[in-house]
């Protein structure tokens, strides 16, 4: 791979991501259609090439959360199905999406309203998909609202409901019980449209976790982002796809200083060292999203427990706790607090590391600045390269 001109970058794996998009439709059924979630800019990997190389295998039909994520897919070559979750409250919004053939979802009455006012003004078609809240409190239409909002949307010749849906909000735990009375009240919901002879084309609630626990819960089409991102979502599964991490944040060394024994490191004087080392300065902070802690309440004590004893061993620098690096494929421990933009990594005082040593940083890939260059990968069959955009992609060819 060419020398990448900057200090600090990410490398994603365009391979990877087709490998893990691969894995997945081994698992799914022909009748099942797979929605590629490319939602927060593909979970931080560049949502436009990343989808791009999903379209070129075969995948037409992808989600996002906001309107102008879906139009940002557009200008970068996506021509397939683009659903978007979240509302659009807006007359403009709504008109950029019909213009755009983006799909919204109606997620309330005033959603339909909204939706119903602009495109039969606009004399142009909008496929939607309505959302039913089932149990997670988000968004969506309540179910004994549901036959309501279809019957509204129905009295208009250029809306099409091409699908419904709903979204879980703990498949990822080890009891199924919250999960299939989520599914129990989808399943009645679908059933009575049937005896109503209402048809919807496309019936969706599984995500990552639920396609992995629930194959019964596939229906026609399941919702992928965290298995394509190469992640296992958040509980305990049979690990059955041998999933690859396309993401890696990457610096270098701008500086090493050799300092002894007893010296202080970072503000606050927050490490010593225990012995003579030497310092290598890396231009990554927690502006770049680096070492930045979630701060969401705890999901109960256990928890709560488990966050607390965390900090703790952090707290009296056990190895396994303390946040790291790797340089030339070797663990260093990261010293003293994060700055803004550079952190502190203790290195032996002889060594063979130099200034302008790559680093690899271990990094939340959702919470990396989206300012930091991203350098695309490929060994030439994920993703014709003529098709990125040069002038805002760095791409290479392994």
């Amino acid at each position: 791979m060419e020398l990448a001109p900057m200090n600090r970058w990410i490398e994603i794996d365009l391979d990877a991501i087709v490998h893990n998009y691969r894995q997945i439709i081994s698992r799914l059924d022909d009748k099942t259609r797979l929605i590629a979630v490319v939602k927060a800019d593909a979970y931080g990997q560049g949502a436009g090439v990343a989808a791009l190389a999903l379209q070129q295998q075969g995948v037409d039909f992808f989600a996002v959360t906001y309107l102008d994520e879906a139009l940002d897919l557009r200008k970068n070559g996506i021509n397939g199905d683009i659903l978007v979750f979240a509302p659009a409250i807006t007359v403009d919004e709504v008109k950029e999406a019909i213009r755009n053939h983006v799909t919204l979802t109606v997620n309330s009455l005033f959603d339909a309203e909204l939706y119903e006012n602009v495109s039969f003004g606009m004399n142009m078609d909008l496929k939607v998909h309505i959302k039913v809240d089932t149990g997670l409190g988000r968004f969506g239409v309540k179910p004994d609202q549901v036959r309501e909002v279809i019957q509204f949307l129905n009295t208009n010749e250029h809306i099409y409901i091409e699908g419904i849906y709903t979204h879980f909000a703990e498949a990822m735990v080890s009891s199924p019980k919250y999960t299939e009375y989520q599914f129990g009240m989808f399943q009645n919901i679908l059933d009575e449209l049937r005896e109503e002879r209402i048809k919807i084309p496309i019936r969706h609630c599984a995500n990552s976790a639920a396609f992995l626990k629930y194959p019964q819960m596939h229906l026609d089409a399941v919702r992928i982002g965290t298995l394509l991102s190469g992640q296992y979502p958040a509980g305990k599964y049979q690990r059955t796809l041998a999933l690859k991490d396309p993401f890696t944040m990457k610096s270098r060394i701008i500086a090493i200083r050799n300092m002894p024994a007893g010296s202080y490191l970072g503000y606050n004087r927050s490490y010593k060292l225990k012995k003579p080392a030497s310092i290598a300065v890396i231009p990554v902070g927690y502006h770049d999203g680096y070492n930045v802690d979630v701060a969401n309440k705890g999901a109960g004590l256990a928890d709560v427990v488990k966050k607390m004893a965390k900090a703790l061993l952090t707290y009296f620098d056990i190895s396994r706790f303390t946040p790291g690096v790797k340089i030339n494929g070797v663990a260093y421990p990261v010293r003293g607090k994060v700055f803004m933009q550079m952190a502190l990594v203790e290195i032996p005082l002889v060594s063979n590391i130099n200034v302008g040593d790559e680093v690899e940083v271990p990094a939340r890939k959702t919470l990396v600045s989206p300012a930091i260059k991203r350098v695309f990968i490929t060994g030439g069959d994920a993703v014709k390269i003529s098709d990125l955009d040069r002038t805002r992609y760095v791409v290479s060819e392994s």
